[in-house]
């Protein structure tokens, strides 16, 4: 009996690697778009908290950064008209708190997303009332578009005031812990 061609010392250990390696590369592949993906929806989610929190600032210049060259809102306001707007909101009204309750962020094609925000806006003197008489504040529901050329930028929003039935389920349970009793 003759034997077929012999393997080459340690064509084994390699082909025993390769069996591993191979199925566990094209498992790291699939996941690698879904971590893409992740990272790009909290990063939206980083914008619009940075958002909220230059609201909270006072500072309409901070949070206009955060808005596209070509932004436009749903009153055709660009970039300086909002920045005015929010400068004449901050000289009128003192100690304003904007929390983001729930945040859902769609992803598109080529560095595109979506966002629906539901936020309670209040001011400090609010925050004294809650207690006394359950006053939760104010609630929008602010829907964006977002682009991320380097990084993510508004590129427009629209915003409605939205009663706490219409808030999303998650939002409910934020505002829950922001106001309890309320």
């Amino acid at each position: 009996m003759t034997a077929g061609p012999r393997p080459a010392p340690g064509s084994d250990v390699m082909s025993r690697t390769l069996r591993i390696l191979v199925p566990a590369l094209a498992a790291l592949a699939l996941l690698l778009p879904s971590c893409r993906r992740q990272g790009d929806e909290d990063a939206v989610v980083v914008v619009l908290e940075d958002m909220a929190g230059r609201v909270e600032a006072r500072d309409a210049d901070g949070l206009v950064r955060h808005l596209a060259a070509d932004y436009s809102d749903f009153e055709s306001r660009d970039r300086e008209a909002t920045r005015r707007m929010a400068g004449e909101y901050f000289r009128r009204f003192r100690g304003i708190k904007a929390k983001l309750l729930a945040t859902r962020v769609a992803l598109g094609e080529a560095g595109s997303a979506t966002a629906d925000v539901d936020v309670a806006l209040y001011s400090g003197l609010a925050s004294a009332l809650r207690q006394a008489a359950g006053f939760p504040g104010e609630n929008f529901r602010v829907s964006c578009a977002l682009r991320r050329r380097g990084r993510w930028q508004v590129l427009s929003a629209r915003w409605e005031y939205v009663p706490v039935s219409g808030l999303f389920p998650e939002s409910l349970q934020a505002l829950r812990e922001l106001f309890p009793g309320a």
